[in-house]
């Protein structure tokens, strides 16, 4: 669970030769659409989102102006889709322009000056002078990801480096930036804890490192006492829940409940999973911002955010068997497959080559924008989705089924 990049990192065997099954059909989905949707995005659409000179991806891509942002933060996570189609697909194209986002961000986004204080961490793309301890547990992640498919030891070390710097916030009352500017590490901001969490436990993997695993639990104790009586985590600013910052939480707080054999870690995970079956809208997502109160913010979701959810209410029923959090999943990732800019959906800009198997940013529109941050939350959950379907023994899938079958 700690490592969520791929399908394969749970150890789920590929169901990519599997043939459709009659309760995916009664819960409204074709392996072979949702196949045919992941590949095609992949290939047709998330690699023109690559800059092949830069060997990064671009912030964004804007339908308005046909234009695409200077890279950015994006390449932290967008390059998990090209690991996670390499183990599919067993593309080795995919697995260099993986390896190539990181070393842009080694170069272009990450403090490596050997005199810094704060080495290893990186920076945030709108605010320079701010080193966030989320971006660089993902970074963390990305790095050991390369590391475990191609053995090189350079992106270990990187990894390592960038976990002393989440180790450094943790000395300073698990602060979650440091500005570079006024020299201080600031206790306002996202502290999203269960992202460190989930770094430290899959270097506490690679390195055998029981210290890891230690100052994990210490992260892991915070968010205990971060969570609210509803089984909430407000975690931005102090008061903010956010679509964005909600999933590693549960993964993490199930790994270490896992690990340490404690118990109140898993409890914790399931009340906030339980939370988002509470809240989750009608379409399948949920809103991006609710504040402490009850009130939510704006009246928008964050789409990539659904199936990153419904990926941790997947790590949720495989500790639980609990039926309700997995239907809860199948109704996300349907709101996902809605979000894509398929050739005949009616969305705008679909003469765009740009555009055409993208999903989309915000929802509603917004700013019709897509990025590549977004896409390997939706492909990558339709692969966890699928392979952990097919694990699952033949009662468990009807039960599934009926539990969340399609409207009529």
């Amino acid at each position: 669970m700690r490592r969520h990049i791929s399908p394969a990192d749970w150890g789920l065997e590929s169901s990519l030769p599997k043939r459709g099954t009659a309760q995916l059909r009664q819960m409204g989905l074709s392996k072979r659409d949702i196949e045919d949707r992941c590949r095609r995005n992949t290939y047709e659409w998330l690699l023109r989102q690559y800059n092949q000179e830069l060997g990064a991806f671009y912030g964004f891509y804007d339908a308005r102006s046909g234009e695409f942002a200077d890279a950015q933060t994006a390449n932290l996570i967008a390059p998990w889709q090209l690991l996670a189609a390499y183990d599919r697909y067993d593309d080795e194209n995919l697995l260099q322009m993986a390896t190539r986002c990181a070393d842009w961000l080694h170069s272009n986004m990450m403090e490596s000056h050997p005199m810094s204080l704060v080495l290893g961490g990186v920076r945030d793309n709108l605010k320079p002078e701010q080193i966030w301890t989320k971006y660089t547990a993902d970074y963390v992640v990305l790095n050991l990801g390369i590391h475990q498919r191609t053995g090189n030891d350079e992106y270990l070390q990187r990894a390592i480096q960038s976990g002393r710097f989440l180790l450094q916030a943790q000395n300073h009352d698990f602060a979650p930036k440091y500005d570079t500017v006024r020299e201080i590490w600031m206790d306002q901001g996202w502290q999203s804890f269960g992202r460190v969490v989930c770094a430290m436990l899959a270097l506490h993997d690679v390195t055998n490192s029981g210290r890891w695993l230690k100052w994990a639990t210490e992260w892991g104790d915070l968010g205990l006492d971060l969570q609210a009586g509803d089984g909430a985590f407000y975690v931005v600013h102090g008061n903010y829940y956010s679509s964005d910052v909600s999933a590693d939480e549960i993964r993490a707080l199930l790994a270490l409940g896992e690990d340490t054999g404690r118990p109140e870690f898993r409890d914790a995970a399931i009340r906030f999973a339980n939370w988002h079956l509470e809240h989750q809208r009608e379409d399948g997502s949920w809103w991006l911002a609710i504040d402490r109160w009850g009130t939510r913010v704006s009246d928008y979701v964050g789409p990539g955010d659904a199936p990153n959810i419904a990926i941790a209410l997947i790590a949720a029923h495989q500790a639980t068997g609990n039926t309700a959090l997995l239907a809860a999943a199948i109704r996300a990732f349907r709101f996902s497959l809605a979000l894509q800019a398929t050739p005949d959906c009616g969305d705008p800009y679909l003469e765009d080559d740009n555009i055409r198997w993208g999903f989309w940013s915000w929802a509603p529109y917004y700013d019709y924008t897509m990025s590549s941050d977004q896409s390997t939350h939706h492909v990558r959950g339709l692969w966890f989705f699928l392979d952990y379907f097919y694990s699952l023994p033949n009662g468990a899938r009807q039960e599934l089924a009926q539990a969340a079958a399609a409207p009529a």
